[in-house]
């Protein structure tokens, strides 16, 4: 019982110490395939968050900055092969702060998965473009 106990805790130790590495990885070959300051990563179970932190990127705006999202975005899912993800949030904001920056707001991706291992992203609207429904007045 003891020898199981112990390969399960090998098993285990060897997954949790894979999953930082594997995070660490993709951070550097963002950062490297979009020549920006920093990037992060971060995986919970079948959803990812990368946060880009670089001024040149954080000052586009509008379809310049949904297109760098939406790039960001592909490349992630395209390089993460451990399982199909169920959602991608890319956000952008300064790898420098002043006090008058806004927060960065994340653009959620969700891709769809083609039996010829193609991947398409599909953008989820965020709460703030979504209409309100009308309040009723008793």
């Amino acid at each position: 019982m003891q020898k199981h106990a112990l390969l399960t805790l090998c098993a285990l130790a060897l997954g949790c110490d894979a999953l930082p590495k594997f995070q660490l990885q993709l951070q550097s070959e963002i950062q490297r395939e979009f020549h920006v300051t920093n990037a992060m990563v971060m995986i919970v179970d079948t959803n990812m968050l990368v946060a880009i932190f670089d001024d040149a990127h954080a000052a586009d705006e509008g379809k310049a900055l949904a297109a760098f999202q939406e790039q960001v975005a592909q490349y992630a899912v395209t390089h993460y092969q451990r399982s199909k993800l169920r959602m991608v949030a890319v956000m952008v904001g300064r790898a420098t702060r002043r006090g008058s920056d806004r927060e960065p707001l994340a653009t959620v991706f969700v891709p769809e998965y083609h039996p010829d291992g193609t991947v398409r992203l599909a953008v989820m609207p965020s709460r703030r473009a979504m209409p309100r429904p009308a309040e009723r007045t008793p």
